[in-house]
């Protein structure tokens, strides 16, 4: 747990991908990482339990969501 939160301490970009956002301790990583000032984004079929932490959310399938935002991504 202590790599974890000194990863997230350190992470400029925190994407969670597919979960329910329920089960802890990793449900509250996005937390501490925008605690820590990292841009978050999550990206699922449906809103999470933490939806409410991420800076922004994108509903609908992972497989059709993941390759257009890598694509915008690596676009910028």
């Amino acid at each position: 747990m202590e790599r974890i939160e000194a990863a997230l301490a350190r992470c400029d970009l925190f994407v969670s991908i597919g979960t329910s956002g329920a089960v802890y301790p990793a449900a509250g990583f996005v937390q501490t990482a925008r605690w820590h000032g990292a841009d978050t984004l999550e990206i699922n079929f449906e809103p999470s339990q933490g939806s409410i932490f991420f800076a922004e959310s994108r509903m609908g399938r992972a497989g059709d969501l993941v390759p257009q935002w890598v694509d915008a991504l690596l676009a910028n």
